[in-house]
């Protein structure tokens, strides 16, 4: 019976059909494969703190939104997903994560968080040939060791203390100044520049402190602010310590104006202060939220999948996403060598403002907002420039 089946026409038939449709989909699923790739953006932040979990979810957000533009990239439907990795903000894990993106084969890596980390992770991506942007790295080192893949989304930190000195002498009209650093890349940095700043405008500082990033006593460098007779203290830190440090200073009555720097930014900013009192002035990256025309849309597309909160570095760690992205459309290509230097010659409207790069990397243009604590609230004080 099985001899007279196979030797049958309707049975050579139905084994030609099976034949031609088993033979024909293997191509397509081939086919189907090669015009989608997958590209994947490296993050590496501290992803354990609210301030790390805020920057994913942004950077989220914009892997999101790109992917539903279906932009097809040197012939490809590309597909862009995050790959991740937690440093911890640590020396030693930066260098392991940096490690764990150039093995992932990322097309591109945001981060890292601190200036002491970026400069670690920096030389690796450089060896690899990998563009690194950073959303919150400031200090003027950092794009200035002579590396073509290395950016930064936020005004360096020779910007960022002209308007500190600005807005401390006609501002606040300060005129016994001490400064405090936390003894980290960015921190020494942002002390030692503005100290210059000062000088230069025949303004000396009262007194110069330096405190360990990890440390929540402040009692000596506070005993010697009431010492010298300070009228503003400049703390070059972020939070958590910033905060610890406004708490110590209202638990001991004392009314010394405090300024910080963008990175201290509190995460109910600019709707509540939390811990810092009324004395308190922050100089913040970018422009208040009511001046960004794209912004509304954005925090409405957000809190729909996210339950952080939008903080000012989450607009530059959304648009660092945006200048990957828009860096391989230009280029047409996902190729490492291309994205950088397309991203030399990037201009791109983002969230957070107008995107493009000096031939260093560093933000070309960056605004500035100084804000002051009343009533609770961070109120606009003046923007830069």
């Amino acid at each position: 019976m099985f001899q007279s089946l196979r030797m049958s026409p309707v049975w050579r038939m139905v084994c030609c059909m099976l034949y031609l449709v088993v033979t024909s989909a293997a191509p397509l699923s081939v086919q189907a494969q090669e015009t989608v790739h997958t590209a994947l953006i490296g993050l590496a932040m501290p992803l354990a703190t609210p301030r790390g979990q805020a920057l994913r979810d942004a950077v989220q957000q914009g892997i999101d939104d790109a992917n539903k533009r279906n932009l097809v990239i040197n012939g490809k439907r590309t597909i862009f997903k995050l790959f991740a990795v937690d440093d911890k903000n640590d020396n030693n894990l930066a260098a392991l994560a940096a490690h764990s993106m150039v093995t992932a084969g990322v097309i591109g890596v945001i981060g890292h968080l601190s200036t002491d980390a970026s400069l670690i992770g920096a030389k690796i991506y450089n060896e690899a040939g990998i563009p690194q942007i950073s959303p919150t790295t400031t200090a003027r080192v950092f794009t200035q060791q002579g590396y073509r893949n290395i950016f930064q989304l936020l005004g360096h930190t020779h910007i960022t203390t002209e308007y500190l000195a600005q807005s401390a002498l006609n501002l606040i009209k300060a005129r016994r100044i001490m400064v405090i650093d936390n003894d980290t890349g960015l921190g020494n940095a942002l002390a030692d520049s503005f100290i210059k700043k000062l000088r230069a405008r025949s303004m000396d500082i009262v007194a110069r402190a330096s405190i360990s990033q990890k440390t929540s006593d402040f009692n000596s460098v506070l005993a010697e602010a009431k010492a010298v007779d300070a009228d503003l203290i400049f703390f070059a830190a972020i939070v958590p310590q910033s905060l610890a440090f406004a708490q110590r200073m209202q638990q001991q009555n004392i009314s010394t104006n405090l300024m910080l720097a963008g990175g201290a930014v509190n995460y109910n900013f600019p709707r509540s202060s939390d811990e810092y009192g009324n004395n308190t002035w922050i100089l913040v990256h970018g422009l208040p939220e009511e001046k960004l025309p794209g912004f509304k849309n954005l925090e409405k597309n957000y809190a729909t999948k996210f339950t952080t909160k939008l903080i000012p570095q989450s607009l530059f760690a959304y648009d660092c996403v945006g200048a990957l992205v828009e860096a391989a459309k230009q280029a047409n290509s996902l190729s490492p060598d291309k994205l950088i230097e397309a991203l030399h010659k990037l201009r791109f409207a983002g969230i957070s403002g107008p995107v493009s790069f000096d031939a260093e990397g560093s933000l070309n243009d960056p605004s500035y907002t100084l804000y002051q604590v009343r009533q609770k609230r961070w109120q606009v004080v003046k923007g830069f420039p």
